[in-house]
């Protein structure tokens, strides 16, 4: 009861108890379970369970050391403290204060007996002699209380009256004398009558007075009967304690051990979570690695939320991932384009052989003719010869694509040469250059960017075409747009022709010979994305929300 505003109670004590006792079980089943998983995940070979399991077997020994030390030194300690508090030498003390205070009220009455007993006994030899008279009677009275530092002293008849007094009498208070105590006296014992714990009072009878008894008290200090009180208290305290010392031993060890298990299976429940959280992304980059060993370069390790040397090194990780990503993507987009090359260049070479031949002959036969029929059989070869030409042209053009020779151009002027070539071939399409009317300046091989923007025009064209075939409207636009960024020059195309199949992949559409025309070759789009990459570019085309495509080049100002 040491603790402000709480009294100790044994129904409080053990409901503490069991609190205790349930926050033990619920942390000793998480941390065998937690204990049991990371054992299973170790058994079959998990990523960090081994490293995870160390971690656990040392944060659980520095938990458990020092709290098996801290138990067996207050053990011994209170072992100590038990025999101290009652031991020999406490007894003995408490038993010599139970002795002396005893001792002391002893004295007390026995004085008190001596003097009731003395003066009696004067009253009694001379009360014929010299007591006859009451007055010398009270003298007499008054004479002994004085001499003898009583308090009070007086007689009185069986009746209750009072025939003589002395000193601080008062007959009307609650400490009279019983009829018992009358009684007991009649058999000429001294009697004890005082009912308060501050004075002490003896009874005996008067043999010479008929009926007559003298009283004589005699009040004690009250801090001496207060210190008798406490010493006799806490000897009462004191012996009731040492009967229940097996109880208060025992209840202790339960309390410590109980205590002692809380303190340990939080500890070890912390060190748990502590070992997870700092395994963890050790496990994470294990397990993302041996993705990235089969092949998966997509896998990304969970960022931590921390910003240590580990959060540093995760970002690193998965940075490092997409670049090899990237670069794998590059690599393979090369191994293609130059598998195309060599398949273009071969096709080019067998086919365009022949043909020279081929068309002579069929020219030969037209001017030759003289049927009709024969003169439209050989302008079929000649157109079909044209149109093969034109294909092996396309294939010697992605084939034989040179290293680009960079020098200053102006962008500006290469779009608006551009337009103005085609502005004349397709007078029903509106074109529209919304760039800014100052130049453009960087660093490209002019050519192959003037081939690359005019393969966009031309699909654009074609595209717009194409659907005024399908809903017989001959109309279109094509917007063209330069804007300048700090480090990079943007050049965007819009038109509002077909546009791409909704099935149709933005990447794969700009793969060699993928294309979505009924006579197109592919590599219109494959030859763009080619120039565009040797420039250290970015090329993309999308479909618009209101129908058409969205072409957009990306080229660096300086290279």
């Amino acid at each position: 009861n040491n603790l402000p505003n709480i009294n100790s109670t044994p129904a409080l004590a053990l409901t503490i108890l069991t609190i205790d006792l349930i926050l033990i079980l619920l942390l000793c089943f998480k941390v065998i379970r937690r204990i049991a998983n990371i054992w299973m995940a170790r058994k079959k070979g998990y990523a960090g369970s081994k490293i995870l399991s160390k971690y656990v077997v040392v944060f659980s020994m520095l938990t458990l050391f020092p709290a098996i030390i801290l138990t067996i030194f207050s053990t011994l300690f209170f072992n100590l403290g038990i025999k101290t508090w009652f031991g020999e030498k406490v007894q003995n003390i408490f038993k010599q204060s139970t002795s002396v205070a005893d001792a002391y009220l002893n004295l007390q009455q026995e004085n008190i007996r001596s003097d009731v007993i003395a003066i009696g006994n004067l009253i009694d030899n001379n009360f014929n002699v010299v007591f006859l008279d009451l007055s010398k009677l009270n003298n007499f009275i008054n004479e002994q209380v004085s001499i003898r530092e009583l308090t009070e002293g007086f007689i009185f008849k069986t009746n209750g009256d009072i025939i003589a007094r002395a000193g601080f009498t008062i007959s009307s208070t609650p400490d009279l004398i019983t009829k018992n105590e009358i009684f007991d006296a009649n058999s000429g014992k001294v009697i004890f009558t005082s009912k308060r714990p501050d004075r002490v009072r003896a009874l005996v009878k008067l043999k010479n007075i008929t009926n007559a008894y003298l009283v004589v008290g005699r009040f004690v200090d009250p801090n001496i009967i207060n210190q008798v009180d406490s010493v006799k208290l806490a000897a009462k305290t004191y012996e009731e304690l040492l009967d229940k010392r097996s109880r208060i031993e025992i209840n202790f060890y339960m309390v410590f051990i109980l205590i002692s298990l809380l303190i340990l299976f939080v500890a070890i429940f912390i060190a748990l979570v502590f070992s997870d959280n700092l395994i963890k992304p050790i496990s994470n980059l294990i397990h993302t690695s041996r993705l990235i060993k089969k092949g998966n370069l997509t896998a990304q390790v969970p960022p931590s939320n921390t910003k240590d040397e580990m959060s540093v090194l995760i970002k690193t990780f998965n940075q490092m991932t997409k670049t090899l990503q990237q670069q794998r993507l590059e690599l393979r987009q090369r191994e293609r384009n130059a598998a195309w090359s060599d398949i273009a260049r071969r096709i080019a070479h067998e086919i365009k052989n022949p043909l020279t031949p081929i068309q002579l002959s069929a020219e030969q036969l037209k001017r030759n003719s003289k049927s009709k029929e024969f003169a439209d059989y050989a302008n079929t070869i000649i157109k079909q010869v044209g149109a093969i030409k034109k294909m092996v042209d396309e294939f010697s053009k992605f084939a034989r694509l040179p290293k680009p020779k960079f020098h200053k151009c102006n962008l500006n002027t290469i779009c608006n040469d551009i337009f103005f070539l085609h502005k004349k071939a397709n007078p029903r399409i509106v074109f529209s250059n919304k760039s800014k009317k100052s130049d453009t300046l960087l660093n490209a091989d002019e050519s192959q960017i003037t081939m690359a923007i005019n393969n966009i025009i031309q699909n654009s064209i074609d595209s717009i075409n194409e659907k005024s075939k399908k809903i017989n409207k001959n109309s279109g636009r094509i917007n063209l747009q330069i804007s300048r960024k700090p480090k990079k020059i943007i050049l965007k195309v819009n038109d509002n022709g077909i546009g791409l199949p909704n099935d149709a992949s933005n990447k794969k559409i700009l793969e060699p010979y993928i294309t979505t025309k009924k006579d197109g070759t592919g590599l219109g789009l494959a030859i763009v994305t080619k120039i565009i990459e040797e420039h250290k570019g970015k090329f993309n085309i999308i479909n618009n929300k209101n129908g058409g495509v969205s072409t957009l080049i990306e080229l660096p100002k300086t290279i």
